[in-house]
Order: structure tokens, then sequence, then C-alpha cells
């Protein structure tokens, strides 16, 4: 619903008269409005839920489109555990975008509970990618998941250093832009969860952080109204363990100085079997065979 912001009210009264309007002295002003009414625009747009796992190709959930601000099935609408009531509603403002980011945590992890589901722990790398690319999209004006670079999620997510090669990780973002009364945290997030694939985000029960950025100003318009949101979802896991080594047995005390010991009496009597001319030699030697190779591993 449209607000209507009326610019200032003037009222002059005849010197001495202290009523107006019906039974006034004549020569009374009637009020009348200093200027002309302005109505501020209301609307808004989600962009397409995606997601992206290690390993797997960049997926699509939902795709954009106006915001849907209706009640889900005609049901009471239970957004986190009195997360309605709890969370305040902030129109976004110079003065107020912290309070706005907040308020959108409240509602998210609110949802989450309601859902059984962790709540998602603010990470400061998420949220510079977040913050970063809601600027980019209103100093643009465009909206949409690619970056005027041509960047995906996985790339905008990548340059904070939040992926760890080494360790399984899963990412996801969802979108969205408002002006008027379609600006606020309340209003975003009830967009969001008329949207399956935005719903899925925020309902994944992998995630276990999230980045939130919102920018005042909105990428259809050049006139500063509303406010633009992102949200990084993110998780990774732990590392796998490495496979348990298996032990060596151990060997009895001194059976390797007595390996060591029959080596060399070996060694020596093929030396004593290899000396000497004659019949004798040689039969020594045909019977030793000769010395035999030997793999140490």
């Amino acid at each position: 619903m449209a607000r209507v912001v009326l610019l200032a009210v003037a009222a002059a009264l005849v010197s001495g008269c202290g009523t107006s309007g019906p039974g006034a002295e004549p020569g009374g002003a009637p009020v009348r409005l200093a200027g002309p009414a302005s109505v501020e625009s209301t609307d808004g747009r989600l962009g397409a839920a995606t997601e992206v796992q290690a390993g797997s190709p960049l997926r699509e959930l939902s795709p954009g489109g106006r915001l849907d601000l209706r009640e889900r099935d005609g049901a009471p609408r239970r957004d986190g555990v009195g997360a309605g009531v709890a969370c305040p509603d902030p129109a976004p403002a110079p003065e107020s975008l912290g309070a706005v980011a907040e308020a959108t945590l409240c509602l998210l992890n609110g949802e989450r509970a309601d859902h059984g589901l962790a709540p998602l722990a603010p990470n400061p790398k998420l949220g510079a990618a977040a913050s970063a690319f809601a600027q980019d999209l209103v100093a643009g004006s465009y909206f949409s998941h690619t970056g005027r670079d041509g960047s995906d999620v996985l790339d905008r997510i990548e340059r904070t250093g939040y992926i760890e090669e080494s360790r399984p990780w899963a990412l996801g973002e969802n979108l969205a832009w408002g002006t008027g009364a379609l600006a606020t945290p309340r209003a975003i997030m009830q967009a969001w969860l008329n949207s399956p694939g935005h719903r899925d985000n925020i309902l994944d029960p992998s995630y276990r952080e999230i980045g939130i950025g919102i920018v005042l100003g909105n990428p259809a318009a050049a006139d500063g109204a509303g406010a633009t949101y992102a949200t990084e979802f993110g998780v990774i896991e732990a590392a796998p363990r490495p496979a348990a080594k298996k032990a060596k047995p151990k060997q009895p005390r001194g059976a390797s100085k007595r390996r060591a010991k029959a080596r060399k009496s070996k060694a020596a009597a093929s030396r004593r079997g290899g000396k000497g001319g004659g019949k004798g030699g040689k039969q020594r030697r045909a019977k030793s065979g000769g010395p035999k190779a030997r793999i140490a591993i």
C-alpha cells in the first residue's frame, strides 16, 4: 500500500478569531495544503535463488520476479518463534542500516528455529561479499546473480578467502530489492519465504553461516529510494580425517641385533668358501650358489 507523505500543512487564522469552518467569523481562512501530496513509489523484485556445492555446477533454485507478500496457504503466519512480534521492522535509512541487517537476521533465524534448525552465525567474509555485491547492483543499475565482471556467487565469495579447497563447502545466495513499504526486512523476508527456492536456501539445514548486505537505493531507478538486499549462505565442512596408519608389529628386544649378526656370519662363510684354489674351493663355491639379491622396503 502506498504511503502518502504530506509535505506541509499550514493554516491562517484571522487576527482575533479562534474558530474556522461553519459559524466562523467572516474573513476566516480555511486550512490549506501548502504543497501537493507526494506518493512514495512502492515496488520490488526478487533475484533468482541460487546454490553451488564443491564439485558441482551452480544451480538455480527459483527464478526471480515480483515480490509476493500473500499469506502462505491461508494459514496464520509463523515466521519464527514469535519472530513476527519479537523482531523489529525498521525502515531502511542511513542511520538504521545496522538495525535493518539485525532485524533481517532475526527473522531468518526465527524461521529456522520454527523448523528445528540451528541459527545462522554472521560471518564477516560472507558479509563483505554480500555488501560489495549489493553496492554493485545499485551502482550498476542491474539485477542479476552474474556480476558486471562476469562473476558468480562462488567467484565473489572465493575472493574473500572464505573457501578452503581442502574441505567440502556449500554456498547459497538470495537477492531482493524493494521501495516504500516493500523495503522493510519483514516484507523482504515474507517474499523470500513465498518463493520455494529462496525458502529452501533459508531452511537448508547444512548452512551454518550467513553474510547480509543491505544498501540504500535500488537497481531499477537512480533515485536512491528503498533498499537492496543480498544474503550469502555458507558452510565449510570439517576436513576428512586421514586414514589411520597401521602400526608395525613390535619386534622382540635384541631381534635386530641377532639378524645383523646372522647376516655377518653368512657373509663371512661365503667369503671363506670363495678362497683357495683347487677342487675343494670350487665345490664350496658351487654349494654356496653365490650371493642372493635383496630388496629392502
